[in-house]
């Protein structure tokens, strides 16, 4: 490789010493550079590592998720698994695509993001959790009664309620619980979402024993609702561990199977921002795979197998500032190699954890005996005053054991003293001590004693004090023997060079162990992080095979529903009587119903075989009817007759899927036999009832109208749709009726016939009088489910029988008025002669003009009575009515006048001729036209119309405004002596009556109170 070459390689900067701003790339972006691999040997191409690049910046702008933190293999891992669903085999290619699909840049990004969690995982770990973690939390919290717990990377939040559990558990044996509140976070937004609602599959849960399941969770439905004691216990919110400021003063902080998809920079920052979130005696739960690293000085195992470690809080001796205590915890990280990592490890022991305040300074150093403190493997861990004089930096590789800064003899009673001060937990005092130092002898006093006594975190450091020999200020005190005899001294000098010799020799040894353990903590990181790989790729197969899990189970939910739909289709085909045969796009045969093979000669063994081979017992072409509709799409159904006599409805429909994809044919053959007979039998009915002479109603059980015949639309003018629903007692006027409604309804519901006459509605047009028959129709079972009326209309036949009763009635009148007139006419005559003679004489004038009227009006009366008697000779000639007409309006125009009525005329110019006697005929239009005039008191409108009907007769109108006649009188009028006025023989419309009839007329009467009275004349026109 030349030096060009190497400049392609890229360099950690703990290798290259420095860092690697970039290689011509534009300020703030840089350059992405060939990566080598040591496995392989080769190189990474270069475009590679920029479209990573650019995937996971398209990732941050839509998900607002950073995945640079994330591990480089699985982000490949994860984004070559949506490009194999997608078929892409390169990546360019596949970053190409993501601009334009949010769609799958969404599901990437929620790929990356995995989800995988339940209820208690690892169930031993949890155990270890309630039993010792949860216990020792609550002992150092002491008389505060709040727990704080954070749960990092929570999912879908069943981690998070798997602790509430514990902690609800633990505060139920206790008097006076703790206040316990777990923050759940996750980067995960639905995730989170999820998680605060609570509610859980079965799939879910099932793994929860029995009791908690039914003490902690509702069931409703498929789902398992949270209690609402739990989910009270729980906050849940969106949080970014990598970028945003943690939670604090926290008791405990889960945080599992989240690091091993973390670069291990990132890991380790991320676990010194959980070390600053810690109370000091907090405890972090992590997942079986994932480990501290190189920060062991900042945590201490507390449970190694199920990686539970307690905050190691920062000492006096010797440390390792982290991201949090410096204050940056958004500062990148670089791996350094091994060498650095070992020079590294050697620098940080002899940093302080702390800085020293400045006071604390002053007072050890000016009013304080030079000292320092010893931990348990004899390494000096501060020092404080004037010690130089005590202690010097040995040569080679520093150290700060206790032998091998002080010279022998003085490290010997060190060690010494130090030894009886933790076997005897008390204060050791050596007087006189000899100690060469700068290059004189001097004497000092050695005081070792316990450097806490009441703080169990110090129990194992030891203060040791050097006082100058005579210059103590402390009261006298009784020394500790400790002598060396001088051969023992000389032997100990020759003990101590041979001790440095073998000392040399195991430094030499101690350094190849040191490399050899440097490779194999590389081995042993390569480990963990295949490890970590490994775990990561045992997650996503969990998630893809919880995602298996769930799509076989809806496939086994699918499997059993089609496999009833198919049991429910096999009955259905083999229990209906419907002939079915499904055809395939070649006419062969795919499927049939049992009910074919009566006309089809269809076997099992016909399955797959062209419909046109098989014979079957019907005329006409089915074949060519399926290859139509297979052709048009257009369906073809007829009635069709096999050759056994038995009629089918055929139908010929295409086969569709629900893709709308056209499969084949469908022939469905329905037996309508039976149906058809039963159709010719109503339809042989209808024409019976449609066709009735009778007016026909059918009404429901109710009495709601559902059927009338054409005759009935005929008679009354209602059509169907009029009447349809409304009730059948509104077809007829039952206030004029003898019996009530109630009554014949209650007659028909006690199943009896009712029979009657009424009188019925028309739309428009007068009332008529029609013959009732009501009965009910009963099932099989008796009972009543309909009620049928049948009416004949009897209205000429009741104005007949109403002629006759007149006529008879006038005959017996007639008889009984000729025997009046003829006894009282003699008489009359008598008497009027005699008031003729008195009135000429000139006496009782007055008197005789009152008995003459009176005598006139006896006499009037015996002339209309004679007219009822006998029908007199009269000579009928052609007259023109119009003239008879204006010559009563003329005769009668004064007296209207004086009653302020106005007569107004509608007659046509040219009417024909009438066959009449035209004084009679002037007797009943002036009878009829005065009793208008007298019926409007108050003046008003007579309007006389005269025209030709369509039966070619001659139809004469005298309309008035009058005040009208109640309906109750209406039918009186024409009745012998009944008149509706105060003064009246009530023989006037008796007389005109009978004149009308003579002259083979009619003559009709209708009335309104409050609207007038219309009085309608037709009398025969001659030809």
């Amino acid at each position: 490789m030349n030096g060009n070459q190497a400049l392609q390689y890229r360099l950690c900067p703990y290798e290259s010493g420095g860092k690697i701003i970039g290689r011509g790339a534009p300020d703030g972006e840089f350059e992405a550079l060939p990566q080598f691999r040591p496995q392989s040997g080769g190189l990474e191409p270069a475009c590679d590592e920029r479209t990573l690049h650019r995937i996971l910046g398209l990732l941050s702008k839509a998900c607002g998720i950073d995945f640079r933190h994330y591990k480089r293999s699985s982000l490949i891992r994860r984004i070559e698994r949506r490009m194999d669903r997608l078929s892409l085999a390169d990546m360019e290619e596949y970053a190409r695509l993501l601009p334009d699909e949010p769609d799958e840049l969404l599901a990437l990004g929620k790929d990356l993001l995995i989800g995988v969690t339940q209820f208690f995982r690892d169930p031993q770990a949890f155990e270890t959790i309630q039993k010792k973690v949860i216990p020792a939390i609550a002992e150092s919290r002491g008389h505060e009664r709040h727990i704080r717990v954070w749960v990092a990377g929570c999912s879908t939040g069943e981690e998070a309620y798997s602790l509430a559990i514990l902690f609800h558990q633990f505060n139920e044996t206790l008097t006076e619980p703790y206040s316990v509140k777990i923050f759940s976070t996750d980067l995960d937004k639905d995730a989170v979402a999820a998680a605060s609602q609570g509610i859980y599959p079965e799939a879910a849960v099932k793994s929860l024993p029995k009791p908690w399941l039914r003490r902690y969770f509702t069931r409703n439905g498929d789902f398992y609702h949270i209690d609402k004691d739990i989910r009270r216990m729980v906050v849940f919110a969106p949080h970014n561990m990598i970028e945003d400021p943690p939670f604090s003063r926290l008791d405990l902080i889960a945080c599992r199977n989240l690091l091993i998809y973390l670069q291990s920079e990132t890991q380790q920052k991320v676990l010194s921002m959980l070390h600053y979130a810690l109370n000091p005696d907090g405890f972090m739960f992590l997942g079986p795979s994932e480990t501290i690293g190189r920060l062991t000085h900042l945590f201490v195992p507390y449970d190694r197998k199920w990686n539970i470690f307690r905050r190691n809080p920062p000492g006096p001796g010797p440390g390792y500032a982290s991201e949090i205590d410096r204050g940056d915890w958004a500062a990148p990280r670089t791996r350094p190699t091994a060498a650095a990592r070992r020079g590294h490890m050697q620098l940080k022991d002899l940093q302080t954890f702390k800085k020293t305040d400045d006071l604390y300074t002053a007072i050890v150093d000016e009013h304080m005996p030079p000292c320092m403190v010893i931990d348990e493997n004899n390494e000096v861990l501060h020092l404080g005053g004037s010690v130089n004089r005590y202690v010097t930096l040995p040569k080679g590789r520093p150290s700060w054991n206790i032998y091998k800064i002080a010279e022998a003899d003085l490290a010997v009673a060190i060690v010494t003293a130090m030894q009886k001060v933790r076997q005897e937990k008390r204060a050791v005092y050596y007087k006189n001590m000899k100690v060469s130092g700068s290059g004189q002898s001097l004497s000092v006093n050695l005081i070792a004693k316990p450097f806490s006594l009441k703080n169990k975190k110090f129990d194992k450091l030891v203060l040791v004090l050097f006082e100058e020999a005579g210059h103590s200020d402390e009261p006298v005190r009784a020394a500790d023997e400790y002598e060396i005899e001088p051969d023992v001294h000389c032997r100990m000098i020759r003990l101590e060079q041979e001790l440095r010799q073998a000392e040399e020799s195991l430094q030499a040894t101690i350094e190849e162990l040191g490399t050899s353990n440097e490779e194999l903590q590389a081995t042993n990181e390569e480990l963990v992080a295949a490890n970590e790989e490994l775990r990561c790729a045992n997650e996503e197969l969990q998630s893809v095979n919880e995602k298996l899990v769930t799509v076989n189970a809806e496939y086994q939910v699918k499997i059993r529903e089609l496999t009833a739909v198919n049991d429910d289709m096999d009955n259905f085909l083999t229990s209906t009587r419907i002939g079915t045969v499904f055809l395939d796009t070649n006419m062969c045969i795919r499927r049939f119903t049992p009910a074919i093979t009566k006309e089809f000669n269809l076997l099992e063994v016909d399955y797959g075989r062209p419909l046109g081979l098989i014979s079957h017992n019907f005329d006409d072409d089915i074949v060519r009817d399926a290859q139509k509709v297979l052709k048009t799409l257009i369906p073809v159904e007829r009635e069709i007759r096999s050759r056994s006599g038995l009629w089918y409805s055929m139908r010929v429909l295409p086969y569709r899927t629900n893709d709308h994809v056209i499969k084949g044919i469908v022939l469905t053959f329905a037996d309508i036999t039976e149906l058809k007979s039963a159709n010719e039998q109503l339809l042989k009915l209808s024409y019976a009832i449609e066709q009735s002479p009778s007016v026909t109603v059918i009404a429901d059980a109710e009495g709601k109208i559902r059927f009338v015949n054409a005759k009935f639309t005929e008679m009354t003018g209602f059509q169907m749709a009029d009447v349809a629903g409304s009730p059948l007692r509104e077809l007829n006027r039952w206030d004029t009726s003898s019996t009530p409604f109630e009554e014949m309804w209650s007659i028909v519901s006690s199943g009896r016939v009712w029979k009657g006459e009424l009188e019925s509605r028309r739309k428009n047009g007068p009332n008529y009088s029609e013959s009732v028959k009501i009965l009910p129709i009963k099932d099989q079972e008796g009972q009543i489910i309909h009620y049928l009326k049948i009416a004949e209309d009897i209205t000429e036949r009741k104005q007949t029988e109403e002629l006759l009763r007149k006529s008879e009635m006038l005959s017996a009148v007639g008889q009984l008025a000729a025997g009046i007139a003829h006894e009282i006419r003699n008489p009359l005559t008598a008497l009027k002669g005699f008031t003729k003679l008195m009135g000429s004489r000139g006496h009782h004038g007055s008197y005789l003009s009152i008995m003459s009227a009176e005598l006139e009006r006896i006499e009037e009366i015996v002339s209309e009575l004679l007219v009822l008697a006998k029908p007199q000779a009269a000579d009928f000639l052609p007259k023109s009515v119009v003239s008879i007409l204006h010559d009563v309006i003329m005769l009668l125009e004064t007296q209207a006048i004086i009653s302020k009525v106005t007569i107004e005329t509608d007659i046509e110019d040219e009417l024909p001729p009438t066959s009449c006697v035209e004084n009679q005929l002037k007797q009943v239009f002036i009878n009829v036209l005065k009793n208008g005039v007298e019926a409007m008191p108050g003046g008003g409108t007579f309007l006389v119309k005269a025209e030709k009907s369509e039966r070619g007769t001659i139809r004469i109108s005298f309309i008035d405004q009058g005040c009208g006649i109640p309906e109750t009188k209406l039918a009186k009028l024409g009745q012998p002596f009944y008149t509706t006025k105060n003064k009246g023989t009530g023989l006037g419309l008796m007389v005109s009556y009978k004149i009308i009839e003579n002259h083979r007329g009619s003559m009709t009467i209708t009335s309104k109170e409050g609207i007038g009275t219309t009085v309608v004349i037709e009398l025969p026109a001659v030809p």
